[in-house]
């Protein structure tokens, strides 16, 4: 019989008068990977600070009937308040794996020296070659070069290699991993969670895998709890079972492209783009983009040749690192050291008027100390568009209060169709999205499609969709453009992804991307 690392008995987590977590159990077992799953602001993350004592007690109040870890000889009461005692756990027991590795390392250590920081017990004579074992145990090759390297001069899944030797290095008994692939391609996501699970192995310890990839957790888990009306069920209990079962079925609508319809009369105060526009919009011909690093001269984009059509939806897909996101700033005219032809409208100021670009993070694309209402007004009084806020977040499908609201206030889902109407408020023609939806739960990725299919169906509006997520590429767009490496691997038509024709590196893209 296996042996138990986590009891957890009745809890619940309060915040204000407002039930986070409510009368939940929760158990994990020696050499266990237990999956937690939930829609984004369920309390998955609140209920991962709780498990490493990070939770402030001055904001959340929590009780349980049970609430232990099994190390033997040690069993510790996770409400316990003794910091000396949560930092031996820390130390010795317990490690955290964060969403965002960027955020997690430090930018002004090399990634060796937070290495370092983690190995306790290890004699200081030791360390390095120790620091060097473990870059080599998390998948590098070159551990020297990644030791003495900074950060910001490794990929995003370089950094969550790292961030994983760093939990490892206290040679922990349980693992908990909070979304740590959200914003990695879908090969990446399997190499680092393949690598977790390697590890896992060989070293004998237990996993708290959270996430909302619900394919993910249920491809990866041996067992899954579902947060669901704030409670943590197993996905065998019947409540649990029926959530799972309607969030599959949204995404079976994305891969069998179930379209919903839309009114096209609904929103008749927008302006549209000029109906009569047609042919290419951007023509690229051999354009090149190249950056000097340490290695020499790095090709962000190879001689890409590449048309974009009025009226068209353009998805363009890749793994990290392949050029997509530097194609969509060459589009809005952000990048302009290119090589090659690249040919667009020749009217005035196209760029600022008729072109607009939607990031991956929403937070960051807003001034904190604005509402979101104000951030619109600046676009409304800048391009003199007349519109109305309250007309602009009911177009996004968001309540008119909300505008009330500084960024910080609103869900990520909610940001993102902010900064969507942000972006509106200009009467763009042209609008680039690049990777709107990586850090989003399944129905809010749902309903940020549909809203990017209605910009682009009802609205007229020419779209560029860069991502890493096929499925979404698949049903969005018209035309698919794969890239590697900086240059074009296939274009095709959206109908022909599944084709026998495509080439292997397209095979893999799309086998990452469905887990199950």
């Amino acid at each position: 019989m296996k042996k138990r690392l986590l009891e957890i008995r009745g809890l619940s987590i309060f915040k204000d008068q407002d039930p986070l977590i409510f009368d939940s159990d929760f158990c994990v077992d020696d050499g266990e990977v237990v999956g937690l799953f939930g829609e984004s602001g369920s309390g998955k993350s609140v209920f991962s600070l709780f498990l490493m004592g990070l939770l402030d007690r001055s904001v959340f109040r929590f009780s349980a009937s049970l609430s232990v870890f099994n190390f033997p000889p040690l069993i510790f009461d996770i409400s316990s308040r003794g910091s000396v005692n949560w930092d031996s756990i820390r130390k010795n027991s317990v490690s955290m794996v964060f969403q965002d590795p960027t955020t997690t390392l430090n930018p002004t250590m090399s990634c060796g020296s937070q290495v370092e920081e983690g190995c306790f017990g290890v004699a200081v004579g030791d360390r390095f070659k120790y620091c060097l074992d473990l870059l080599f145990e998390v998948g590098f090759l070159d551990c020297e070069k990644i030791y003495f390297s900074f950060p910001h001069e490794l990929s995003g899944g370089e950094r969550q290699r790292v961030v994983i030797a760093i939990a490892l290095a206290s040679k922990p008994k349980l693992l908990v991993a909070d979304e740590p692939t959200t914003s990695l391609d879908p090969s990446t996501q399997r190499s680092v969670l393949d690598l977790v699970l390697g590890l896992k192995k060989t070293r004998s310890f237990g996993v708290v895998l959270i996430s909302h990839n619900l394919d993910l957790i249920k491809f990866y888990c041996d067992r899954v709890y579902v947060f669901n009306n704030s409670k943590l069920l197993s996905l065998l209990s019947p409540s649990a079972r029926s959530r799972v079962d309607l969030l599959e079925g949204f995404l079976l609508n994305i891969k069998n492209r179930n379209y919903s319809d839309f009114s096209p009369d609904s929103f008749g105060f927008y302006k549209k783009p000029d109906i009569s526009l047609a042919g290419v919009v951007f023509s690229l011909k051999k354009v090149s983009l190249s950056f000097l690093n340490k290695g020499g001269l790095f090709f962000a984009l190879n001689s890409v040749s590449l048309s974009l059509f009025w009226g068209e939806c353009l998805g363009v897909v890749g793994c990290s690192g392949s050029g997509k996101t530097t194609l969509g700033r060459i589009f809005c005219g952000l990048e302009k050291k290119y090589s090659g032809s690249f040919v667009f409208p020749e009217t005035n100021s196209f760029f600022k008027k008729s072109v607009q670009m939607v990031y991956q993070d929403p937070f960051s694309s807003f001034n904190p100390k604005y509402t979101v209402g104000d951030s619109l007004s600046e676009i409304i009084n800048l391009y003199k568009s007349n519109y109305s806020v309250s007309d602009l977040f009911r177009l996004v499908s968001l309540d008119p209060d909300l505008s009330e609201r500084f960024p910080f206030q609103l869900s990520g889902g909610q940001k993102q169709r902010a900064s969507i109407a942000r972006v509106l408020a200009s009467n763009p023609q042209v609008i680039v999205f690049d990777e709107p939806l990586s850090a989003l739960d399944i129905e809010t990725q749902i309903s940020i499609l549909e809203l990017i299919r209605f910009i682009n169906s009802v609205l007229r509006i020419t779209v560029v969709f860069i991502s890493h997520d096929i499925n979404s590429v698949y049903y969005l767009c018209n035309r698919i453009v794969v890239l590697n490496k900086g240059e074009i691997v296939e274009c095709f038509s959206g109908d022909e992804l599944y084709s026998k024709n495509r080439t292997n590196y397209v095979k893999k893209l799309i086998s990452d991307s469905n887990f199950i």
